[in-house]
């Protein structure tokens, strides 16, 4: 963002930061794994596409081809009696016999079931009914069609990416077949598509390393990706910087001072809203926080000179500890998203309140979204990096802030240049209420993360629920030793509502933050739970 003198945003990295040209490519390859685990457990919708599920992402397309060698005798009869097969299945389907159609359908429905019930957990509707009776019907390819539309949607949801267009051609195949096609063309597609997905059934199992996640549902998939998260970003944590270096960096940023306690703190959750405190002291700086891999040199022996890409030990602007090494992507792209709050909160004093409201219900339906929805859209945009968003500038926001002068009267050429410097006065970082809103936030934030959130029941459904100006509802998984089910419980985040950041949009920005920092507060609390407790050695206790 272009605005010389506001708080810098530092562009958030979508991957870790390590510096290729220090680190062994194969190091940094398991650090990207691992990452994308991380990702895969704490916030899946950013990694998966639209409609996938995780198994999709623990899947890999099998290239192993024969390409080039000719056919064996054993594959050469194995095509013969697969022919025979075939057609024998096309010559009973294309009878116009419901009373014939309807046991061969059967037959094949039985093939499709053996080969998905490696993919599917046992109680998935597609196995349910296709291991089901056949009900009567006039127009047995018609029925057939409709449920092989949904085996393919079932397949697509959970296969991996490089297979979707395969799957997409066998549906568009069955969508573009008339419904008044005659029996023999119904038969043959149906025959097709049954063919084909007992081939890509085939094809699916070798994707997957282990049979077992292909029976799996999504809560249990979850689980085991949290605990193989967990028990990943541990091992190389400890391996990088070794259990006892990894405690003493810990220690020392815990107990790094700094400014005026951001909340009082009962003496029974000391440690845990110490570190909380801590962290969003470091999110509040303008400094963007950072966690660099050391490499060999620095873990025997530190240099006294710190380098960014060279020296983590040594004192840094703002230096995360290691536990935060797998969350430190995140946490630089909360700060930026805190720093924007701040910015557009500060440029929302300077709005007129109230504003005129429209004299018409259709005006009302069609009018611009108000001024500070537009002012945390230009912000939002540069945070999240959208396309063409590097180009915000300061005039774009007293732009918006003149705009809402004009809806409130008449807005002369003196006013206009007032306005303007107001907005370039109210973004400086040490402008009195760019200051007293930046800690108000700051605050609010540590005193709520600094206590457990409240749970309920969970209904079987693990996609977070998010409404602006609402409470926030989000899964957790609690998973203890050896656990192969998950208790899943749903955080009931009430809203943060802090003054200065009241308008609409604004508290649902805030509650969005929230969400993300307990996720990375609770995901460190259980991955390093020895941490808090003084009396663990790092590295030997079992998490």
């Amino acid at each position: 963002m272009d605005i010389s003198s506001a708080p810098t945003m530092s562009a958030a990295p979508a991957s870790l930061p390590v510096n290729t040209a220090l680190l062994p490519i194969e190091l940094v390859d398991v650090l990207n794994n691992a990452y994308f685990l991380h990702m895969l457990a704490t916030d899946p919708e950013r990694v998966l596409p639209p409609g996938k599920s995780l198994l999709s992402a623990l899947s890999r397309p099998n290239s192993s081809t024969n390409d080039g060698e000719p056919p064996s005798l054993h594959d050469r009869v194995e095509d013969i009696v697969h022919k025979a097969f075939w057609d024998e299945a096309l010559q009973a389907l294309s009878n116009p016999e419901p009373s014939v159609q309807l046991p061969r359908l059967k037959r094949l429905y039985e093939d499709l079931y053996e080969a998905l019930v490696p993919l599917l957990p046992p109680t998935h509707p597609v196995l349910v009914m296709l291991s089901s009776p056949l009900s009567p019907t006039s127009a047995p390819l018609r029925s057939a069609t409709t449920h092989l539309r949904e085996v393919l949607a079932c397949l697509r949801e959970r296969c991996a990416p490089a297979r979707d267009a395969y799957i997409d051609t066998l549906s568009h195949r069955l969508d573009d077949m008339p419904s008044n096609a005659d029996t023999e063309k119904s038969a043959k597609a149906v025959v097709e598509a049954v063919r084909s997905l007992l081939k890509l059934a085939e094809a699916m199992k070798d994707d997957l390393s282990q049979f077992v996640l292909g029976t799996m549902g999504e809560k249990q998939l979850r689980a085991v990706v949290v605990a193989q998260a967990k028990q990943s970003e541990r091992e190389l944590v400890l391996k990088l910087w070794s259990p006892a270096r990894t405690r003493e960096l810990w220690q020392r940023w815990v107990e790094e001072p700094g400014p005026a306690p951001l909340h009082d703190s009962p003496a029974e959750h000391s440690l845990r809203r110490a570190w909380v405190a801590r962290l969003i002291h470091a999110l509040g700086s303008t400094s963007p926080v950072a966690c660099i891999v050391p490499s060999a040199a620095h873990v025997s022996s530190p240099p006294a000179q710190h380098t960014p890409d060279s020296d983590p030990d040594a004192p840094a602007p703002n230096l995360l500890p290691p536990p935060l090494f797998f969350p430190s992507p995140t946490l630089l792209y909360l700060q930026n998203y805190l720093q924007a709050l701040v910015i557009a909160a500060s440029l929302r004093s300077l709005i007129p309140l109230p504003l005129p409201s429209s004299g018409t219900e259709t005006d009302t339906e069609t009018a611009a979204p108000p001024p500070v929805a537009r002012i945390w859209a230009l912000l939002r945009a540069e945070v999240d990096g959208a396309p063409g968003a590097d180009s915000t500038k300061l005039v774009n926001l007293a732009d918006e802030l003149v705009r809402a002068r004009r809806l409130a009267g008449a807005v002369d050429a003196a006013e206009e240049a007032r306005v303007r410097a107001a907005v370039d006065r109210t973004l400086r970082p040490r402008d009195p209420v760019f200051v007293l809103l930046h800690a108000r936030l700051l605050r609010a934030l540590a005193a709520r993360l600094a206590r457990p959130v409240p749970v309920r029941d969970a209904p079987g459904h693990l996609h977070a629920g998010r409404a602006r100006g609402v409470a926030e509802q989000r899964p957790r998984l609690v998973l203890g030793p050896g656990e192969a089910e998950t208790e899943v419980e749903v955080a009931v985040e009430a809203p943060l509502v802090v003054k200065g950041f009241e308008d609409e949009v604004l508290i649902g920005a805030v509650g969005e933050a929230l969400a993300k920092l307990r996720t990375c507060v609770e995901w460190t609390e259980r991955a390093w739970a020895d941490l808090m407790d003084e009396r663990v050695v790092v590295g030997d206790a079992e998490t």
